[in-house]
């Protein structure tokens, strides 16, 4: 006959203790992620349509900065990659165009000469994360892009090669800001010299996703 101990009648199951201790664990964390306001992914591109308007600063290699305007239309095939066509709008900066005049001895016939820019782009987003900004979660992902494009001005008619980086700032679900870098690399011919350029552009712009929800 075996006779049970006081002690051994008290003791509890050993799966007992180990589910108390793991609730207890899941409470906590539960609780940090409550004090750090973090929520899930809110934001989703996979299969939307994306619609961007912009502008900002054009930095030439052979003549002045000036503005650029631009749009685009993205198609997201998933959260990470996309295609993207676009185009923009700018002009040659007068203020060089004299000064070359005046040390050359050279007269330009257009010196606000229009410049129209075309290109096609693939972008990959491989970054998506959320940060504070003040009281609010701000959802945002960087992404990379690269393809080729096309230059219509008076000093150059021909490819370009395309390359840039920027990010997203998602507002609610249909909106977002943007930050764009892009190089393009092309040839230039000013005063019957041709030139292998690279023309720097900054842009902040504003998108809108359709369908207007995930």
């Amino acid at each position: 006959m075996t006779t049970a101990t006081a002690d051994d009648s008290k003791a509890p199951p050993a799966t007992t203790t180990s589910t108390c201790i793991d609730q207890e664990i899941a409470d906590r964390l539960a609780v940090k992620r409550k004090r750090r306001g973090a929520v899930d992914r809110l934001f989703v591109k996979q299969h939307r349509h994306e619609i961007t308007i912009g502008g900002g600063y054009l930095a030439s290699d052979l003549l002045s900065g000036t503005y650029l305007l631009s749009a685009s239309y993205t198609y997201h095939m998933t959260d990470e990659t996309a295609v993207e066509f676009g185009g923009a709008f700018t002009h040659a900066n007068a203020d060089l165009i004299r000064s070359i005049e005046d040390n050359r001895g050279v007269v330009l016939d257009d010196t606000f000469a229009d410049e129209w820019i075309g290109e096609s782009l693939l972008v990959w987003s491989p970054v998506y994360g959320k940060l504070r900004l003040g009281g609010s979660i701000v959802h945002f992902d960087l992404h990379g892009d690269a393809g080729v494009g096309v230059i219509a001005t008076d000093t150059s008619r021909g490819a370009a090669g395309v390359v840039g980086f920027g990010v997203r700032l998602f507002m609610g679900q249909a909106f977002a800001f943007r930050i764009d870098a892009r190089d393009r690399i092309f040839r230039q011919e000013l005063l019957d010299e041709q030139f292998l350029v690279n023309d720097t552009a900054i842009t902040a712009s504003i998108s809108m996703f359709v369908p207007f929800h995930n």
